[in-house]
C-alpha cells in the first residue's frame, strides 16, 4: 500500500514567496494549496482540509496566530500541523506565539530540507497523537506507515 500525498496549505502575503514555497513543496511531494490573506486561507482551509497549514505570521487582514487560533478552535481540527514562518525572530517570543496552538515555529532564512522534515514531522506526530483524519467523504482512515 503506498503512503497517502500530504496536503499542505502555505500562507503568506507575499505572493513570490508564496509562489517559491508551494513550488519547493511540490517538488518535496506534498498536495499544495496556498493563501495569501487570513481570511483567504480560513476559506481554503475549510475547501481542502490539509494535514498541515504553513503559515506566516504577518498578514494584511489579520495576523497568523488568529489564524491559527480560528484552526484550533474547532476540536475536529486537532490533528492538523500549524507551523509558523516569519522573517522576523521577535514573534517568535511573543506571548501569543506559544498560546496559538502551533506545532512549530521557523525563522527565515530556513534550510528546505530542513523545513520540509518540520513539516512531516509535525504531521506525523499529529497523526500519531490523534489517530484518525476524515478525508472530505466522510470516510475514515489510518494514518500512513512510513
Amino acid at each position: 500500500m503506498s503512503a497517502r500525498q500530504y496536503r499542505v496549505l502555505a500562507v503568506d502575503d507575499n505572493e513570490i514567496h508564496c509562489y517559491s514555497l508551494r513550488k519547493l513543496l511540490a517538488a518535496a511531494g506534498f498536495d499544495v494549496t496556498h493563501a495569501h490573506s487570513g481570511n483567504e486561507a480560513l476559506n481554503v482551509f475549510r475547501q481542502h482540509h490539509p494535514d498541515a497549514v504553513l503559515l506566516d505570521v504577518g498578514l494584511g487582514d489579520m495576523d497568523g496566530f488568529e489564524v491559527c487560533s480560528a484552526i484550533r478552535s474547532e476540536p475536529a481540527n486537532n490533528n492538523v500541523a500549524v507551523i509558523f514562518h516569519s522573517a522576523s525572530g521577535h514573534a517568535r517570543s511573543s506571548p501569543m506565539s506559544s498560546d496559538s496552538g502551533a506545532d512549530a515555529f521557523l525563522t527565515y532564512p530556513v534550510d528546505s530540507e530542513h523545513l520540509i522534515s518540520v513539516i512531516r514531522g509535525c504531521i506525523q506526530r499529529r497523526l500519531d497523537t490523534h489517530g484518525k483524519k476524515s478525508d472530505v467523504a466522510g470516510k475514515s482512515f489510518q494514518a500512513p506507515q512510513e
